[in-house]
């Protein structure tokens, strides 16, 4: 069903603001730091982070393709370079303030309003719970000082704070 006119959202004409914008750079040369690879790649061996059955996760050579040389190659950057993958929700990161300055979202003052709370089904409330502080503790949710305040966090999950 299509939005009733009242309902519709008019756009506010106004400039862009300057703090809002994106800064992006690149502090350091990012191959400056990455070392020769191997004309003869080891033989992969697994290490805490990536093991046997995560390196088969991978796929690397699904189709056959590569030489079995190039494959090895490939288990051996990845096992070098373990840090940047994430498995779990733990290992998972978010841009640093280095490369990209924080996001902000410009808003034109207004008076905030309220959606009605999703209900949670008892089901999986705990499942719901677990996740979100694993979100939390992984750093992909963090608190907001806004008006539209994380009260999604306590309301929603059955009156208790997830902090």
């Amino acid at each position: 069903m299509y939005k009733t006119v009242a309902k519709k959202v008019k756009p506010v004409p106004g400039v862009f603001p300057q703090e809002a914008l994106v800064r992006r750079t690149i502090p350091r040369d990012p191959l400056g730091s990455l070392s020769e690879l191997p004309i003869q790649p080891p033989m992969f061996a697994p290490t805490p982070k990536i093991t046997a059955d995560r390196m088969e996760s991978l796929e690397i050579n699904k189709d056959g393709f590569l030489w079995p040389q190039e494959e090895r190659l490939f288990q051996h950057i990845f096992t070098i370079h373990e840090d940047a993958l994430a498995f779990e929700e733990t290992d998972r990161g978010t841009l640093r303030e280095s490369y990209f300055s924080p996001y902000v979202i410009p808003t034109v003052p207004h008076i905030p309003w309220e959606c009605k709370n999703i209900p949670i089904p008892p089901g999986i409330r705990q499942k719901v719970i677990d996740l979100l502080r694993d979100k939390i503790k992984a750093g992909v949710y963090e608190q907001c000082q806004s008006a539209y305040k994380a009260r999604w966090f306590c309301c929603t999950i059955c009156k208790i704070s997830i902090g």
